[in-house]
């Protein structure tokens, strides 16, 4: 990895010039260490934006969501030949005081080694446009992406590999408290595009998710060839191959998701600062006068729960998670007690075996008050489940997500047995 010191303000009409040398061909990362006088929970100055150019021209954009605190961010720079090259960074500020300047502290460039899986993953890797419904820049004050990650499996042809976003909310879609219930989380992790390769590992298709998770044929031209391009195109992350903005960014597939042994929610412990940004948006979004069931006053006060579900139909309501507090009588669920509209359940619906959801408590309790963690069957048509294991974790702002309980089990539940007590605190 190569390290250049710059320790130098960044603002409107002084852009920063780096020429950097590439010794070796390969796939490139970027690491930018920069800071700027903004808050990701101040309304209307949450973030700036850097201007990333390769030789003169525009490569992408990185968004300094993390605010004051020194941070790295770190993108993909490409596929690069040996020779020198002239990186510029300029400064961009629709929303922020245009006096406000950021701070570069250094530029990291590294060349990447691969696996096999990951080799792909690079190779492939998509190039995202920022979202412009609100304004021409919705990504630099909500709904920002955050990471990208990945997982490859067979198709009749040969591999596909499919690209996850991560964002830090979704604006529209499903409430914030019903997204805790559904998901563990108020961040959106959303099916971005999946690569079909035949099996000399070349472009068979393209498909991604189009608006209203419209899986959908991607028929753009591909960037070197092979690498798909959208843009965020809806309020509750999904995709188009129509461009219609002028920010981008280009992601490292940062993690290979192993959905057969973990919850996407894996993110928030493998990327912890994502929790952090989770945590402002909320403080200045999700707060009166929204209604009630879009409104998450305090993150504290939630048990982040992580189970399995299997020999059952996925896709349908199964279970929920509820404890008991030590000297009161009151559950508390992670389905609001198995709420539901019409066909919307508060509780986990997805399509995978691992997933997360997320116990509210009273304002003031956290996990050491709980007396005990049972696990129920909620819905009268499912016949069984096997449920595998639970984790609890819970956020805490000055120490991050702090993991509380990692019990290994095996417990089917039926019409018969609809509830389990899966811990209880031992008396002393």
């Amino acid at each position: 990895m190569e390290s250049y010191i710059l320790n130098q303000s960044l603002c409107n009409d002084k852009p920063s010039n780096l020429s950097i040398k590439i010794n070796e061909q390969g796939y490139y990362a970027l690491e930018l260490v920069a800071s700027a006088p903004t808050s990701w929970k101040e309304v209307n100055h949450e973030s700036l934006m850097v201007r990333v150019y390769v030789n003169g021209a525009h490569h992408q954009d990185i968004i300094l969501f993390y605010g004051k605190q020194h941070f790295s961010y770190r993108r993909f720079l490409g596929e690069l030949e040996p020779g020198n090259y002239q990186l510029s960074f300029e400064y961009f500020s629709p929303r922020s005081a245009m006096e406000d300047a950021a701070w570069l502290d250094e530029v990291r460039v590294e060349k990447l080694t691969f696996n096999e899986n990951e080799q792909l993953a690079y190779k492939y890797s998509p190039k995202l446009y920022g979202r412009s419904v609100y304004s021409d820049y919705d990504n630099l004050y909500t709904d920002t992406p955050l990471e990208m990650i990945y997982f490859i499996e067979d198709w009749d042809k040969g591999k596909f590999i499919e690209y996850q976003m991560v964002f830090s909310h979704e604006d529209e879609g499903t409430p914030a408290q019903f997204l805790m219930a559904k998901w563990g989380r108020l961040l959106d992790i959303e099916y971005m595009v999946r690569v079909y390769l035949n099996a000399l590992n070349e472009v068979d298709h393209v498909m991604y998710q189009g608006p209203h998770h419209v899986n959908t044929l991607y028929q753009k031209e591909l960037l070197d060839g092979r690498r798909p391009i959208l843009q965020t195109a809806t309020c509750n992350g999904n995709f188009s191959d129509e461009i219609t903005s002028d920010y981008s960014f280009f992601f490292l597939p940062s993690y290979e998701w192993k959905k057969e042994k973990e919850p996407r929610e894996v993110v928030m412990e493998r990327f912890p600062y994502v929790n952090d940004v989770m945590d402002w948006e909320a403080q200045r979004q999700l707060t009166p006068p929204n209604p009630d069931y879009n409104q998450v006053l305090d993150l504290e006060n939630y048990l982040f729960i992580q189970s399995s579900i299997w020999d059952v139909n996925l896709g349908q309501p199964t279970i929920d998670f509820i404890c008991k507090l030590e000297g009161e009588e009151t559950i508390y669920s992670s389905s609001f007690d198995g709420l539901q509209f019409g066909s919307f359940w508060a509780a986990y619906t997805g399509p995978y075996h691992h997933f997360g959801t997320a116990i509210p408590l009273p304002i003031g309790k956290k996990y050491e008050d709980v007396e005990k963690i049972e696990v129920r069957l909620i819905n009268d048509n499912v016949t069984s489940v096997t449920v595998k294991n639970v984790k609890i974790l819970s956020y805490h702002r000055l120490l991050g997500l702090q993991t509380h309980l990692n019990e290994q089990f095996i417990q089917e539940l039926n019409q018969n047995l609809k509830e389990k007590t899966v811990w209880k605190k031992e008396r002393v």
